[in-house]
């Protein structure tokens, strides 16, 4: 409730004795109503809101019976949608919202009113007023509040006055139909032809201005209205439409006619409005109608007012679009930039002005334009110190005597968008950017700090998503389409997609609360939200698709960790059956970091169809490996496939294969040790190759930070990371500290440093 509107409406409700048995009308009922509702602390709480319910019906009913009602002036040769015409008749409903029509009230000994009929929808330039009155006469005549009581009409029309005053029939008006204030036909911005396309753009908040907003917040709203226009252009554009497709009907060509295009003026130049002007000027003198004639006289005046003041606001507002460019260019490019780079933006701005004759708009997108295609905004570039002298930021690392240093520091802008693209795949924010600017971005406490801040950070999801996506191959599965939807329709493009997002939003939970990087393979909980919840057997999860809960306890559906996640088993499965081969090879290869050959190119494919196999596909797979060629590679993956057997081409649980035949998920792992499904898989990384997984992710999310390939050098980094992992729980944040702390991350090879100085 605004603290300036809830005084008006606690004075109205709360007279003294004396002044309320003063009171008639409706502001005596709503007193009365008022004073009816159960006392506070009466426990009552549904009683009271649906007594404050009828108390509102009551307020609105009133209002929308006895609300002000008009029509456009009329001119003869003049259509009643003719824009000065039916501008003077938004202006009065804006105009009087608290006021009232006295003629919806009427007399206890008057005769009961008879119900008018109802007249069709008008046509195209016939004004709707006189269909709106007839369902405003219809509407009131039933309604016994409107009786007023012989010889007691001045005291209800007082009192009507008051309610009105307090209570508008509208705060504001958000769109209109065609047939405006009728909207039971229709009602909207209406963008599809003539003067409908603004007549959700009028402005129409008077009560608004004069009841609920301070001053802070008309001057916010006004200047809403002012941007809205500036930017959209909307009266400018209304003026040009009206001019070329309307205003013919002055000089009697119909409504549907406009203007001849004058030969040495814009059409938004004050002699042609004001011309435009005295022409129906002289038409509405004609039909002797002084209302339509001052009507008239405004509207053309308000056209060029509101023309020449957004002209000087764009002028003025050029200087400020410059420096916003400058602003602009920094932002794209990541840093501040050199006294240079300022002066050829500007000169190519002005050039485009004054050679090449563009419009203020057009210069500045032409620049936009050329500051997106420039490298330093496509290519993310790292320098090092010895630019910093370009910018005035200090001076440039000097060589050594025996020539340049093999490696030099980043700037600290260029840290910065290291850092940024690192962990949320995007540019820096302002406050990493200030403390590049501020020097001390390179201190290794400031360093972590933001670090931290900006994998609590939503923009981390760059993190899961890109890294996560390409380490582990689900970053193109939106696009995955070899499921035979016909064989699985519950595969469609909701579960597809909740598929994609359970890895984003289970690694998202890792970085922002700092969990164990171990939960990506024995976690017992997962992400879901309802389709892939109904998909997996899970409890039903109210809400729509975009309502992801966390599921404790997981193992119980089968479900924990990565590796059961159905977009793993799906994109490894060939559409029509599973495939241990490809889901074996996916835990070797992305979790594990096995490097495998690829096979033969005479190795033959399995068939496609699992319900046609004439045996299990683990025999086949037996059968293929007595190949010498192909069993020294399956026999490091393979056994990791048939334990996801339990899970069929789309991920779902299973007993039996698609042939009808008990699944069987017995492996012997490399190494010689048994087990059966996913849990004896957990058993036994855990057992034996849990030191490759860290290994392998130290190594991938190292590479990643640094945007190369890993080199020989890097293997102390390497160490250090899996040092500290365990010596903190395995902790993402201490992986994440680690690397970009270390000189690899801080540092870059001088591009002066040729091979042969190497």
């Amino acid at each position: 409730m605004s603290a300036k509107y809830l005084p008006v409406i606690s004075q109205l409700l709360e007279e003294s004795p004396e002044a309320a048995k003063q009171e008639v009308g409706p502001i005596a009922k709503l007193q009365a109503m008022w004073c009816a509702l159960p006392a506070p602390g009466a426990h009552q709480p549904d009683l009271v809101r649906s007594k404050c319910v009828e108390m509102r019906d009551f307020v609105v009913r009133i209002r929308k019976h006895t609300a002000m009602e008009f029509a456009a002036p009329v001119v003869k040769g003049l259509s009643a949608y003719s824009q000065p015409l039916i501008n003077w008749k938004y202006r009065q409903f804006n105009s009087h919202r608290r006021d009232f029509d006295r003629a919806a009230l009427r007399m206890a000994s008057d005769p009961p009113p008879v119900a008018p009929e109802i007249p069709k929808y008008p046509g195209l330039g016939q004004e709707s007023a006189v269909r709106a009155a007839a369902l405003m006469l219809k509407a009131r005549a039933g309604d016994p509040d409107l009786v007023v009581p012989d010889g007691e009409r001045a005291r209800y029309e007082a009192s009507f006055a008051r309610f009105s005053s307090v209570f508008p029939d509208a705060f504001y008006i958000r769109e209109r139909g065609r047939f405006f204030p009728d909207d039971s036909e229709d009602k909207g911005r209406l963008l599809s032809a003539g003067y409908h396309n603004v007549m959700g753009y009028w402005r129409d908040d008077t009560p608004l201005i004069e009841l609920i907003l301070d001053d802070k917040g008309k001057k916010a709203l006004d200047r809403l209205w002012d941007e809205f226009d500036f930017i959209a252009d909307h009266t400018a554009r209304t003026w040009v439409q009206y001019f070329f497709n309307q205003s013919g009907e002055v000089a009697g060509k119909g409504r549907e006619s406009g203007s001849a295009r004058p030969s040495d003026k814009e059409v938004s130049a004050p002699p042609i409005i004001f011309g435009l002007r005295d022409a129906y000027v002289a038409k509405a003198e004609a039909s002797d109608n002084p209302v339509a004639v001052e009507a008239i006289r405004y509207h053309f005046q308000w056209v060029n007012d509101t023309l020449r003041r957004l002209e000087r606001m764009r002028v003025e507002a050029e200087p400020r679009h410059l420096e916003a460019l400058v602003g602009f260019a920094g932002r794209a490019f990541r840093r501040p930039l050199a006294q240079a780079e300022r002066d050829e933006i500007l000169a190519y701005y002005r050039s485009l002005r004054s050679d090449s004759g563009l419009t203020h708009e057009e210069a500045m997108r032409d620049s936009i334009v050329r500051v997106l295609m420039s490298p330093k905004f496509s290519y993310r570039i790292d320098l090092v110190n010895a630019a910093k002298s370009e910018f005035g930021l200090g001076q440039a690392t000097p060589a050594t005597s025996s020539g340049p240093a093999p490696v030099q520091p980043l700037s600290a802008y260029a840290l910065a968008s290291r850092l940024s693209y690192f962990l949320w795949s995007s540019m820096p924010d302002e406050e990493l950017l200030a403390r590049a600017g501020a020097g001390d971005l390179q201190k290794p406490d400031v360093l972590i700090a933001q670090a931290r801040r900006m994998l609590k950070d939503d923009r981390a999801r760059g993190l899961a998503l890109d890294f996560a996506g390409n380490w582990l191959d689900f970053r193109r599965f939106e696009e995955h389409n070899a499921v035979d939807r016909e064989r699985f329709p519950s595969f469609n493009n909701e579960l597809r997609q909740a598929m994609f997002l359970e890895p984003v939003r289970f690694i998202e939970d890792v970085i922002h609360n700092d969990r164990s990087v171990l939960d990506l393979l024995y976690a017992n909980h997962t992400f879901v939200n309802p389709v892939l919840a109904k998909h997996y057997g899970m409890p039903a999860v109210m809400g729509d698709a975009d309502t992801w809960v966390r599921v404790e306890n997981a193992s119980q559906y089968g479900r924990g960790g990565l590796p059961t996640m159905a977009v793993f088993l799906t994109q490894n499965a060939p559409g029509l059956r599973t495939s241990p081969v490809k889901r074996g090879y996916w835990v070797a290869r992305r979790l594990l970091g096995e490097t495998i050959p690829p096979p033969p190119a005479s190795v033959p494919e399995l068939p496609a169809d699992e319900a046609k196999l004439d045996m299990p596909l683990r025999d086949m797979l037996a059968k293929h490996r007595e190949n010498p060629s192909c069993a020294s590679c399956h026999a490091r993956f393979d056994s990791f496939g048939l334990a996801f057997e339990g899970y069929g081409p789309i991920g779902e649980r299973r007993d039996k294969d698609l042939a009808g035949r008990p699944v069987d998920t017995r492996a012997v792992f490399p190494g010689g040790s048994q087990g059966a499904g996913f849990e004896d898989l957990q058993a036994y990384i855990r057992a034996h190759r849990q030191k490759d997984f860290l290994d392998n992710l130290s190594r991938k999310l190292l590479a990643y930070a640094l945007g190369r390939s890993l080199l020989l050098s890097d293997e102390p980094a390497i160490e250090r990371m899996q040092t500290r992992l365990a010596a903190s729980a395995y902790r993402f944040t201490l992986l994440v500290e680690e690397i970009v702390t270390s000189p690899q991350f801080l540092n870059k090879r001088s591009p002066d440093f040729s091979s042969t100085e190497r």
